[in-house]
């Protein structure tokens, strides 16, 4: 039985999703439905049986004032008008398809009296009990087989007085076949099954219309799947409404969108890395080459090219670190310490470390930090390596003379540094890339102006691992520029002294 059910199971899920779909609701509703059928008829067939019984007591009620129209009593007898009786039982008869006797009574218990009786539907009293009941003044329906050996309902009333002493009244008897409310009972069930039948259909239809909006949906975006599979990154699904299946298609392109412009990322940092990494190997090959194989080469050209080569490795390595740095950043794989360092202590040191590069731009290079003790719990690499960078930008692109200011505050949810210059700005279309890896805004000094373009995005990639903001402002050109860093109470403590 559970290899049979496994088996089963295997192959429902192996249909697709509509058939599955389908089976399942219309399984449920015939279960449903059949349930509700058979109850709804059994309950049907009940009132209809009561009401036709009912009808019939109505029926034999009417014949009972009938016949007594024409039945006059004697003196002691009932005497009966034998054309008039069976003229009227006839008409009833035809009316209500149906078998009519008519027992006629006594005065004195003496036996029946069937003087002027019709010789159709007379005969004398039996003992049924719905001619006994007549006999006592009451009406029943009783279910029994016929003269004939059918099933027939009966019924009876009586003609005459039955609490006149010594008389025995006459009794109308009616038989109806039970066919006739077998038909009665099998037309109402044809009825509940149409309805059942045409509410069955109606919800095999609603469900392959929704099935079919479900599905359509899915097949949708399993053609866009196929397509971003097959290289096609532009391609985005389009779907109407505001349902479950139209948010995933709207998370889906925004998906395709996230992995289009990671690739793209990508690329053009494999360009961009292979470009930074062939330049310097490109100067070490040709100056050691030249130290090999060039005899002419002098002695002071020879100190320089060492030194050029020197510089270079040293360039290949911050390359290397600052690569590397990234890629686990990236990958949410560094280390973000939990050393307590006090910022504005880091501050003074990394101000005293470029006093002589701004001095020998004949720059002012000044901290304004608060008398208190900020501290950052955190990596000191990770500390050094943001506000190094932003230091040596400011100094890098600051004319001679210009100003930089480092201002470090403590606020209710966290620190905020602010280095100000007064240096050459940055225009807006650069302002929102200053952030991609390798861009340099300056592409006409992008040669010397020493550094690899990957300053500020480290930057980024630190400050947000460690839940914080950084922001880069300018008003354009000639205006200067402000690095703002931002990094939340978690990471800063401060103490006052």
């Amino acid at each position: 039985m559970r290899h049979t059910l496994r088996i089963l199971s295997r192959r429902f899920h192996s249909q697709s999703i509509r058939t599955r779909l389908l089976a399942a609701y219309v399984g449920l509703l015939l279960l449903g439905f059949a349930a509700l059928t058979l109850v709804a008829g059994s309950q049907i067939a009940q009132a209809a049986r009561a009401d036709y019984e009912q009808r019939l007591l109505n029926e034999v009620r009417l014949i009972q004032q009938g016949l007594s129209a024409v039945i006059s009593p004697g003196d002691g007898d009932t005497t009966l008008t034998d054309k008039a009786v069976t003229t009227l039982i006839e008409q009833y008869q035809t009316q209500l398809n149906a078998r009519i006797h008519l027992y006629a009574g006594n005065n004195g218990g003496n036996g029946g009296n069937n003087h002027g009786a019709p010789a159709a539907g007379r005969d004398s009293f039996r003992d049924a009990p719905e001619v006994e009941t007549a006999i006592r003044n009451g009406v029943v329906v009783v279910e029994r087989n016929d003269d004939d050996g059918r099933r027939a309902l009966f019924t009876a009333a009586a003609l005459g007085d039955p609490s006149r002493d010594g008389f025995s009244p006459g009794v109308v008897q009616v038989s109806v076949p039970l066919d006739n409310l077998q038909a009665l009972i099998w037309g109402r069930w044809l009825l509940l099954l149409l309805v059942f039948v045409g509410v069955l259909t109606v919800t095999v239809l609603a469900v392959l219309w929704v099935s079919g909006s479900i599905i359509r949906p899915l097949l949708h975006l399993r053609d866009s799947a196929l397509h971003l599979s097959r290289g096609d990154l532009s391609h985005r699904v389009t779907l109407e409404g505001d349902d479950e299946v139209s948010a995933v298609g709207k998370a889906f392109n925004e998906m395709a969108t996230q992995v289009q412009s990671m690739l793209e990322e990508q690329r053009a940092f494999a360009s961009n890395t292979s470009h930074e990494l062939r330049t310097p190997l490109t100067t070490i090959r040709l100056r050691s080459e030249a130290l090999r194989y060039d005899d002419t080469v002098d002695a002071d050209t020879r100190a320089q090219y060492v030194e050029e080569i020197d510089e270079e490795i040293k360039r290949l390595s911050a390359l290397v670190e600052d690569l590397t740095l990234l890629s686990r950043l990236d990958a949410g794989r560094a280390d973000l310490g939990q050393s307590e360092i006090d910022l504005v202590r880091l501050a003074n040191s990394l101000i005293q470390q470029h006093q002589s590069q701004a001095e020998a731009h004949r720059q002012t290079l000044s901290l304004n930090a608060p008398n208190s003790i900020i501290s950052i719990r955190g990596s000191l690499n990770h500390l050094q390596i943001v506000f190094r960078n932003l230091l040596e930008n400011a100094i890098k692109y600051t004319p001679q003379g210009g100003r930089i200011v480092w201002t470090i505050s403590a606020e209710a949810d966290g620190v905020r540094c602010r280095i100000q210059d007064d240096g050459q700005g940055i225009s807006p279309e650069n302002l929102e890339r200053v952030f991609e890896r390798f861009f340099r805004a300056d592409r006409a000094r992008v040669r010397n102006v020493p550094g690899t373009g990957l300053g500020l995005a480290l930057v980024k990639s630190i400050v947000d691992a460690y839940g914080g903001t950084v922001t880069i402002e300018s008003a354009g050109l000639g205006q200067g520029t402000a690095a703002i860093v931002f990094l939340p109470v978690r990471a800063a403590l401060t103490t006052v002294v």
